[in-house]
C-alpha cells in the first residue's frame, strides 16, 4: 500500500516551511501527532467502549474544570498570531461536552502593559501561592472538554467573577 496522499502533501508542505527557518515545524509536527492520538483515542477506545456512536460518545475527564476556574487546555494550533497549543483558560461556562474559555497569558517582567480594550489580568491561587495571568478575549473560544489536560488541576481564581463577566461583556460588545 501506497503512502497517503494527503501525508505526502503534509510532508512537502513541512519541508518548504522548514527551508525558510521562520517556522518551528518540529513543534508544529508535534502538535498534529497529538491531534491524530486524540483523534486515535476517540475512535478507538472511546466511542467503542461507550454508545458505539461517535455522535453521542462523550468523554469525561478526572478532575473536569468548572466554571470560575482555570484549565490547561491543548488549544491546538492555528496561525502564529492565535495562541496556540497548551495554555492555562478561564472557564466561563461549561456546556456539557465543551467548555466556553478564555485563554490566558503569563505576565513577565517583560510584558506589553495590559491593553484593556481586550486583556484583563485576574488573580489566581494555586497550592496557597497567589499568582497573576492575563486573560485574552482576542482568543476567547468554544473548546472539547477532550482537549483539557488532566494532569494539570484547575486553579481557583480569585478575581472576582463578576467583574470578569462584567469585563467580558463590555469587551465583547464595545
Amino acid at each position: 500500500m501506497g503512502k497517503n496522499p494527503y501525508l505526502l502533501e503534509i510532508e512537502k508542505s513541512l519541508n518548504n516551511l522548514e527551508k525558510t527557518g521562520l517556522y518551528d515545524t518540529s513543534k508544529y509536527s508535534h502538535s498534529l501527532l497529538h491531534l491524530t492520538n486524540q483523534l486515535e483515542y476517540f475512535y478507538c477506545n472511546l466511542v467503542p467502549k461507550g454508545t458505539g456512536n461517535s455522535a453521542t460518545t462523550i468523554y469525561k475527564p478526572i478532575n473536569r474544570p468548572k466554571e470560575h476556574q482555570l484549565a490547561y487546555f491543548n488549544l491546538g494550533r492555528g496561525f502564529p498570531k492565535e495562541l496556540m497549543d497548551g495554555h492555562w483558560c478561564y472557564v466561563v461556562k461549561d456546556l456539557g461536552s465543551k467548555m466556553f474559555v478564555i485563554p490566558c497569558t503569563s505576565i513577565k517582567a517583560d510584558s506589553k502593559p495590559c491593553n484593556l480594550n481586550f486583556e484583563m489580568d485576574i488573580e489566581g491561587v494555586d497550592e496557597q501561592e497567589t499568582f497573576k495571568c492575563r486573560i485574552q478575549l482576542s482568543d476567547i473560544r468554544s473548546i472539547d472538554i477532550q482537549r483539557v489536560h488532566v494532569q494539570k488541576k484547575p486553579k481557583e481564581v480569585v478575581t472576582g467573577r463578576d467583574i470578569i463577566l462584567e469585563f467580558v461583556k463590555t469587551g465583547l460588545i464595545k
